[in-house]
């Protein structure tokens, strides 16, 4: 999951959204917007099946107004609260200046002065900064954190025979209390049965793979038989025939 300092204020101003991909390729998707920024916004939508670092369309509704503002973002990180989806998008805009004159319009409705829109959010740097502090780990602590796999994404152990052991592992922000989640790719054929992935403690959810070194294998991974997630920290995203993007992984 993509975490990011907050440069700005946000502020809570509940606006209509319609978003899609870039690609304009789907049908608009409808959310609300649960606090916004000169940086970004946080959506709050009924279903979510866009991946992170995917840039979606944003056509936003202006307040008390027919009008709306077109924005462009990447989403920056997403998880389930209550059967909801809540969305961090980043705005991806190249004329600054354009993206100013459009949080200017979003914001004119609002009892906010223009000149906080874009005001640094010193607080939140501030707890960041303290948060982000290095700590000195003994030898025993660093020896211990390098055998740990990581808390997102897949750890790669290649081996001398050819082969390289790749450990999944599915956070439970991603999960949100499943009882059964299974890896599906093409290291398996797409298996929904072959795989089951073992449930941690916190709720995660891992795996262990043998995969051959020097190869690229498309996978996801299938929740409780109805949900299809991505990995969060894979090498790359690739659409597949169902208009949707399947993670890769390569050895």
């Amino acid at each position: 999951m993509l975490t990011t300092k907050r440069k700005f204020h946000r502020f809570e101003l509940p606006l209509d959204v319609k978003f899609r991909p870039s690609h304009g390729a789907v049908e608009y998707a409808t959310a609300v917007t649960k606090n916004i920024s000169g940086e970004g916004l946080c959506l709050e939508a009924k279903a979510f099946n866009f991946i992170q670092f995917e840039n979606l369309e944003l056509n936003i509704q202006l307040p008390k107004s027919r009008a709306s503002v077109s924005l462009s973002g990447d989403v920056a990180w997403k998880k389930q609260v209550n059967g909801k989806s809540l969305v961090g998008i980043k705005f991806k805009m190249k004329n600054k200046d354009m993206l100013k004159k459009d949080m200017e319009n979003i914001f004119s409705s609002s009892d906010i002065p223009r000149d906080r829109i874009f005001s640094s959010d010193a607080e939140f740097m501030k707890k960041m900064e303290i948060k982000n502090k290095p700590v000195a780990k003994t030898a025993v602590e660093k020896s211990a954190s390098l055998e740990q796999t990581p808390a997102t994404g897949f750890m790669k152990q290649y081996l001398k025979n050819g082969k390289c052991k790749v450990t999944f592992r599915l956070p439970q922000a991603a999960a949100m209390g499943a009882q059964d989640v299974v890896i599906a790719g093409d290291f398996n054929n797409w298996d929904t049965a072959a795989s089951p992935m073992t449930r941690l403690k916190n709720g995660d959810f891992k795996i262990t793979l043998d995969l051959d070194a020097g190869m690229e294998y498309r996978f996801r991974y299938l929740i409780d038989g109805t949900r299809w997630e991505n990995d969060w920290s894979a090498d790359r995203y690739s659409r597949n025939d169902y208009g949707a993007d399947d993670s890769v992984l390569v050895l």
